[in-house]
């Protein structure tokens, strides 16, 4: 009992480190990138490749595309050699950093050496065996460690304890939706680059993203342990696939959240890149850049400027929510343009669960005009009368004061996502 309350206090310690550092809104000028493992720990063994080889490679072959792509980045590696990083450490580098992004990279492995695909995780909850045991297996450095067990960096934590896993019950990572969006956008571009299983988009307790401090993501590049994988993502094809795909999905993830149209004919200098695949990929790439795009990759904070115009909380009240996963009709009269169909709006994401709540839950705080839209998370969204970005700023800000810190704006177009690009050039054209 005495260890538990120990966990419980420096959990809320954590979580108030978390929302503390809070990063620049609207930026992605500082990305860390993390191949998982290290020196004495070379992660998972296939026959031919160590995990910790493979993850540098690719780690320092990506750093290098990004570098090469966008001069306002700066590139951080927790290493650049074969040296032992432990977990707690390689989150601090991203901290002291100020990061607005964090990538760790590994290589999966299984007893059953047909086992094959390409994950993404996010710091959460494991909602099944297999995400744990993906969880155990990279946490497991800790127990390399010199002295762990004393090491104040985690606080008596034993990654093969299922008491010690009771630490991330109480744990809401402030960059979730920034976290999945990035994911998703990893496993799209998996989907479309590599012929293999796309295991999706998961939440494991990993302990390096438990501790980061920004938008963070663990990413599995194939199965080490399959020999046909350990041989593509051992290849310079092979990583140079791979690293074309966490590029892309980077380079999505950045346009998104700063608002910015993204990087087309990138430069691609690493050994094992197709230039004539790249081209017809640029190509495809092209024609689908001027239409709104089917996504819930473009959630974006947006900062609070001072404007003419007043919302009162009441505003925010009057429609029960109904958990609809359509968009109700706009009932407040002073933003008639929202109720255009061919216009973008405006909404304010001001909650996220992983269940789905009642409509009068004490989450709530007394909002009532709200709906849902559901994907990995239930996403709980209001204002949708909002039909320009300065008035949504003013309610994003007046949501904030009613004790929803983190809440952000989102723009939507016929009921979908969109980014906040798309949102002007649609608005501008009509």
């Amino acid at each position: 009992m005495k260890r538990l309350t120990i966990l419980f206090i420096a959990l809320f310690l954590i979580n108030g480190a978390v929302f503390s550092q809070k990063i620049a809104v609207g930026q992605v000028k500082t990305v860390v990138i993390d191949p998982g493992h290290g020196g004495a720990k070379p992660g998972a063994l296939g026959k031919k490749y160590k995990e910790k080889d493979i993850t540098l490679s690719i780690a320092l072959k990506l750093g290098k595309v990004i570098s090469d792509n966008f001069e306002d980045v700066t590139v951080i590696y927790t290493r650049k050699t074969d040296v032992d990083i432990s977990l707690a450490e390689r989150a601090r580098i991203a901290n002291r950093a100020k990061a607005d992004l964090f990538l760790s990279i590994h290589a999966n492995s299984h007893p059953k050496t047909e086992s094959k695909g390409v994950e993404s995780f996010v710091m959460g909850l494991s909602n099944s065996k297999a995400n744990l045991e993906v969880a155990k297996k990279e946490n497991a450095d800790i127990l390399l460690e010199n002295d762990y067990k004393n090491n104040a960096d985690y606080n008596g934590f034993d990654p093969n304890s299922p008491e010690s896993y009771i630490m991330f019950a109480l744990y809401q990572h402030a960059y979730i939706d920034k976290s999945l969006n990035f994911a998703k956008n990893i496993q799209d571009q998996y989907k479309s680059k590599i012929k293999t299983i796309n295991r999706g988009v998961k939440q494991a307790e990993l302990f390096v993203l438990y501790k980061t401090t920004s938008p963070s993501v663990l990413t599995e590049v194939g199965f080490i342990s399959n020999p046909v994988e350990e041989e593509y993502i051992g290849s310079d094809e092979g990583q140079a696939d791979i690293v074309y795909c966490l590029f892309n999905a980077f380079a999505e993830y950045k346009a998104a959240e700063e608002g910015t149209k993204k990087i087309t004919n990138p430069k691609f200098d690493i050994p094992g890149f197709n230039k004539d695949k790249k081209k017809q990929d640029n190509k495809n790439n092209k024609k689908t850049a001027d239409t709104p795009k089917d996504t819930t990759k473009t959630a974006t904070d947006t900062t609070v400027v001072a404007t003419n115009t007043t919302v009162k909380a009441d505003t925010l009240k009057g429609i029960t929510g109904t958990a609809k996963t359509t968009l109700p009709k706009s009932d407040n009269k002073q933003n008639t343009a929202a109720n255009d169909k061919e216009r973008a709006i405006y909404r304010i994401q001001f909650l996220t669960s992983d269940k789905k709540l009642a409509d009068d839950a004490p989450q709530f705080k007394g909002i009532t005009n709200f709906i849902m839209t559901k994907d990995r998370l239930y996403r709980y969204l209001t204002g949708e009368t909002a039909a320009n970005l300065d008035e949504a700023k003013v309610l994003q800000k007046t949501i904030q004061e009613m004790g929803f810190k983190d809440a952000f704006i989102v723009p939507f177009y016929k009921g979908e996502r969109i980014s906040f690009e798309e949102a002007r050039r649609i608005n501008t054209a009509k």
